[in-house]
């Protein structure tokens, strides 16, 4: 697989519900052999470093966090999330969450000796 060094520009910035972003890049045109390689890094993890041309080159900002790795915590509250929808709880899900982790930091309580 090869890597890709290409002048594009950010047309499109979009905030999501997790925190992130979605950008939406426009590259010059490309040839039918340069989307291609485009296409097969299509879902692959990368590294992307963003550097305006326009102007003298500047400290990096480098951003070290994981993409799609979800906290412990955001795992839990996903599945417990899944489960509420499964059991097709009538309550509202913020008190249900409350519930279901009272119950477990309750339980998680007795197993310590004191």
């Amino acid at each position: 697989m090869k890597s890709i060094k290409v002048k594009i520009i950010i047309t499109g910035v979009r905030s999501k519900v997790d925190r992130s972003l979605g950008l939406t890049l426009s590259t010059p045109e490309l040839s039918t052999e340069e989307r291609a390689e485009f296409m097969n890094l299509q879902g692959i993890n990368c590294r992307a470093l963003f550097e305006p041309l326009d102007s003298a080159p500047a400290e990096i900002y480098e951003i070290k966090k994981e993409i799609g790795k979800k906290s412990q915590s955001q795992r839990i509250r996903a599945v417990l999330f899944l489960l509420w929808k499964n059991e097709g709880s009538k309550e509202d899900f913020e008190v249900y969450y409350r519930n279901k982790t009272e119950q477990y930091i309750d339980f998680l309580k007795g197993k310590i000796d004191g």
